[in-house]
């Protein structure tokens, strides 16, 4: 088989689905569909998350520096798809 060349894409597969919670310094708390997480490091344990800036839950993670990692079951996969589409700013 020979060299197979691919164009650049950001899609890789089978990315780990978590939902982080955050809030900021004075707005309501928020819950949001990430599939862009990993482990970072083992020692101090730490998880990377990448947020778009222009998702609600960026600016109240920017604003309080802090954000839970929550690793849902089958249980909730309406939720987890409800927390993907509907955004904190515009719904509760």
């Amino acid at each position: 088989m020979g060299k197979r060349e691919i164009a650049p894409t950001v899609l890789f597969f089978p990315n780990p689905v978590v939902l982080v919670t955050c809030q900021g310094l004075i707005s309501k708390p928020n819950i949001i569909t990430i599939a862009w997480a990993g482990v970072v490091n083992s020692r101090p344990p730490m998880i990377g998350i990448a947020v778009q800036p222009v998702r609600y839950s960026h600016g109240l993670i920017r604003q309080s520096g802090e954000f839970g990692v929550n690793i849902p079951n089958e249980e909730l996969l309406a939720a987890i798809d409800d927390c993907g589409w509907i955004s904190g700013r515009d719904e509760d």
